[in-house]
């Protein structure tokens, strides 16, 4: 009788230090989905079992599901799910302590997958944290029924609560990973915002100074211009001879050329002159069309209108969109001296209008797109540089963004962004009662 007590200490000690020794193991691994299939492995080879599985609350579903399984087929794993308060695992989260099934055959609270596989007894723990169960790690006996009793019981409850720890801390670990992951995408976004903000302060800067630098230039140029025209009147008067009469084209032209610029500049310095008024968008964009439609047939390019029936309204000084439409028209035909195709198209999404000005030309080098909107910037011998640089100096001062990216088929395609005019309209004042 001794000797049996002996035995019984010295199986119980061995189990004991093999349930420890699983243990080091599983607590060296702090990732989640690997300690769940290290805590079934070491389950299934310091505790006596034939299969087993272990259950894990799925709040979403509000359903218990296997996480990893022992000696149970694949196909079947998914099948074997409980609602809340449902079956073994049901019952064991429920009361918080084990539960033992002697026959899996007569009792209903276990799965009839797990009966068709041969299993006749149950033990069901709970692995508890922080007085909660997070999890019902049950094992499975093929062999007999009555195959577990309260030793095994008492072993097993001691494998899940230190299997219960070592989960916890796999899952902290795991949020900890995840919320430094999320942080770092956080600064990420976070410093490319501030680096594009820096960009567009920077550029509202240079835009400023030119600006400031235009407008004195301007003034400066304009009294020479003055003394220049009326002379050149005055010669005009006197000269009779039509070699004479044509060189003084020549000059008048170029003299209307510099005068142009200057008036550019101007336009530099005072592109928000004027109260922003709710106007049809589309109406403004057709009115600028209608003036270059014969201009563009002339010259070989085909216009291609992709434009909606309607567009909500946006708050802007029609007479400057139309200026920004213009300059990026006249842009487009530029890129295209052998003709081709000038698609334009607009759309709404969310709360912005998209327009489009889509060229068929050579496109863009990166180093042109990189400067194309500052002021003086040109690739062109007899370009002043101002008209893209004054349109998206507009379209900033609109609240919108104006935009340009070569396209897949080649070209170029210059985009503006406008936000939408939320307005209340007003019924008008009538007679009536």
């Amino acid at each position: 009788m001794e000797s049996d007590h002996l035995d019984y200490n010295w199986e119980r000690a061995r189990a004991l230090a093999a349930i420890h020794e699983a243990g080091r193991e599983i607590a060296a691994s702090l990732d989640l989905d690997r300690t769940l299939r290290l805590v079934m492995t070491k389950a299934a080879e310091t505790l006596p079992l034939d299969a087993g599985v272990l259950f894990v609350i799925d709040e979403p579903s509000r359903r218990y599901r296997v996480a990893v399984s022992h000696n149970i087929p694949p196909d079947k794993i998914d099948s074997i799910t409980f609602a809340f308060d449902e079956g073994v695992p049901g019952w064991v989260v429920r009361h918080c302590r084990p539960l033992l099934v002697d026959d899996a055959r007569t009792d209903t609270r276990v799965h009839p997958i797990v009966v068709t596989e041969g299993v006749l007894s149950v033990l069901a723990v709970p692995l508890i944290t922080h007085g909660q169960v997070t999890g019902v790690l049950t094992l499975f006996s093929q062999t007999s029924t009555h195959a577990f009793n309260k030793s095994t019981l008492q072993l097993a409850q001691v494998y899940a609560d230190q299997s219960a720890v070592f989960l916890e801390n796999a899952r902290l670990v795991g949020e900890l990973r995840q919320s430094a992951a999320d942080l770092e995408r956080r600064v990420e976004e976070r410093t490319r915002q501030l680096k594009e903000k820096q960009a567009q302060i920077i550029q509202a800067e240079k835009m400023a100074a030119v600006g400031r630098l235009a407008a004195s230039m301007a003034h400066e140029i304009n009294n020479p211009l003055q003394a220049i025209t009326l002379h050149l009147q005055l010669i005009a008067d006197e000269i009779q001879s039509p070699e004479s009469e044509q060189q003084m084209n020549v000059v008048q032209q170029e003299f209307n050329r510099i005068a142009g610029i200057v008036e550019r500049l101007l336009d530099f310095q005072r592109p928000q002159v004027g109260e922003r008024q709710p106007i049809d968008i589309l109406a403004t964009l057709e009115s600028i069309l209608t003036l270059v439609d014969k201009q563009l047939e002339r010259t070989g390019i085909d216009l291609v209108r992709r434009l909606p029936v309607d567009l909500p309204m946006v708050a802007a000084v029609e007479n400057q969109m139309k200026q920004v439409f213009l300059n990026l028209v006249l842009n487009a035909a530029e890129a295209m001296p052998e003709g081709g195709i000038l698609t334009i198209a607009a759309c709404h999404e969310d709360d912005e209008i998209h327009i489009d000005f889509a060229d068929t030309g050579p496109g863009l080098h990166e180093e042109t797109a990189a400067h194309i909107f500052e002021p003086f910037f040109t690739t062109k011998s007899d370009g002043s540089g101002l008209g893209l640089a004054i349109s998206h100096e507009i379209v900033a001062n609109h609240d919108g963004t104006l935009v340009v990216a070569n396209r897949p088929g080649g070209g170029a395609v210059f985009t503006i962004t406008l936000p939408v005019c939320h307005i209340v309209l007003l019924g008008t004042n009538d007679d009536r009662p």
